[in-house]
């Protein structure tokens, strides 16, 4: 049986998720990948020394680059008709980003996010060493040559991919109905009900920061999206969701200790991922459609 999807990755320019500055697409037909790009994209927006030091990307390398809603139909000319892959929920959330910043629209037939995949995949490697790609790569021996950078990173996603189909036996399409019924909820630290069902399910989730909803209407909410709420950064921690004003305007000394705490962690190896209210919202409503 012929299937074919493709896996897309981005890399942002700063903690806001519409400022993309480069996508990686990895395409795979009969199990096999048949093409993969790398697209740098010039985010008209500023560069966090941070996320340079994530992903190596600096503004002198998209100079005379196409911003986003350039390179948009070039993006969606590869996505075509096929379902869409991506490792984790954040991908999409930034193309989305993207596209509401430029009044663009992106059209997908259909979008798998490959945490639930790799929790029903490997249910008891998944609830004892997590699910993130580099982690998940080494366990499968999936060569990943240069993590965070979107090419790498989006081929890494669907050799991953391709190794749950085999050891599942289930294709693309049954994957997409697969990762929409229930699984055994893994241990849960939370006194909020978490969804077992929700598209972030098993991340633990801190925030930070002039939020435009209480504490507690923001974990509420997280926890409606599978995430396990927590009160502070720890290595427990795989999101920090800090207020718009923060994320956009606070430089070093002045980031909150949570803020802080949780950048020492990615330097150190941790898998967790900073964003901002905005987008998270965008997440909440995403699953509310």
């Amino acid at each position: 049986m012929a299937e074919r999807f493709v896996v897309i990755d981005v890399e942002t320019a700063n903690p806001d998720m519409s400022s993309i500055c480069q996508v990686g697409l990895a395409v795979y037909e009969d199990g096999q990948r048949v093409g993969a790009h790398s697209i740098l994209i010039d985010p008209e927006d500023e560069f966090d020394e941070f996320n340079i030091a994530i992903h190596g990307i600096t503004p002198e390398q998209v100079q005379g680059k196409p911003n986003f809603s350039e390179a948009l139909p070039g993006i969606q000319q590869v996505l075509g008709d096929d379902p869409v892959v991506s490792y984790g929920h954040f991908d999409k959330t930034a193309m989305a980003q993207a596209c509401y910043r430029y009044g663009w629209e992106l059209t997908v037939t259909a979008w798998l996010n490959l945490h639930p995949v790799v929790r029903r995949a490997w249910p008891e490697e998944a609830a004892t060493h997590g699910v993130a790609l580099a982690k998940t790569a080494k366990r499968l021996g999936v060569k990943l040559v240069n993590h965070h950078d979107a090419k790498a990173d989006a081929i890494a996603a669907g050799e991953i991919f391709l190794q749950a189909m085999a050891v599942s036996g289930l294709g693309v399409a049954d994957w997409l109905k697969r990762v929409a019924t229930p699984i055994n909820p893994e241990r849960h630290v939370s006194t909020y009900e978490v969804n077992p069902e929700g598209a972030l399910l098993g991340e633990g989730i801190v925030f930070t920061g002039a939020l435009c909803m209480t504490r507690e209407q923001a974990r509420e909410a997280a926890a409606q999206l599978g995430c396990i709420p927590l009160s502070g950064v720890s290595k427990k921690t795989t999101m920090l969701v800090v207020g718009d004003q923060d994320i956009r305007y606070l430089r070093g000394s002045d980031k909150s200790s949570k803020h802080r705490k949780a950048e020492e962690l990615i330097q150190k190896g941790h898998p967790l991922r900073i964003l901002g209210e905005s987008d998270f919202m965008a997440m909440l409503s995403s699953e509310r459609v």
